[in-house]
């Protein structure tokens, strides 16, 4: 089997391979902060920091005018206001599927690796958290996802991507505060 035939089908075994190390527990529901330290290993955030970094590199200057807002709403991980948690990355990382790396302007510039380990995460953190109730951030977050669509969709999406690191350091401040 060649290597491009492999990475076609990487996609369509991760999930088989995430359920298989998950605890029956796990899905129970609600949140498992400890699951998701234990499945998310700290090379999968490595990686994804550094391919991220790649292909931030690769991004078009950013224009002035649209540098000074953040797009993504401000969180921490270890303070009392504004904390964010499992739940509220797992919402930003289905809104970056949905409404980033869905879009022509960025999927150009993602490896199928970089697309593979993207979605890796994502299905690792909807397997380890889920609480039928939405996150106190949701408003937050839906505020984000219509900001992005909005005009000037392929500009905003760029510009995403350069704050996607922000979403990555939270998963890895997660994991080593759960450990």
């Amino acid at each position: 089997m060649t290597m491009k035939m492999k990475m076609k089908f990487l996609p369509l075994f991760l999930p088989l391979m995430l359920l298989a190390g998950v605890r029956s527990d796990s899905l129970s529901g609600g949140v498992r902060s400890d699951s998701c330290s234990h499945l998310l290993h700290d090379d999968i955030t490595r990686e994804a920091l550094r391919q991220t970094a790649d292909v931030v590199r690769m991004l078009p200057k950013e224009e002035k005018y649209s540098g000074r807002h953040r797009l993504l709403p401000r969180f921490c991980t270890n303070c009392s206001q504004r904390l964010i948690g499992w739940l509220e990355l797992r919402d930003l990382m289905d809104v970056y599927q949905r409404s980033v790396f869905s879009r022509l302007a960025v999927r150009k510039l993602l490896s199928p690796e970089y697309k593979a380990l993207l979605y890796r995460i994502q299905h690792t953190l909807q397997l380890c958290v889920s609480s039928p109730t939405p996150s106190k951030w949701y408003e937050a977050i839906k505020k984000m996802e219509k900001k992005i669509k909005k005009k000037r969709r392929d500009e905003r999406a760029l510009k995403a991507v350069r704050e996607f690191n922000f979403v990555l350091n939270w998963i890895n401040e997660l994991q080593h505060q759960n450990m």
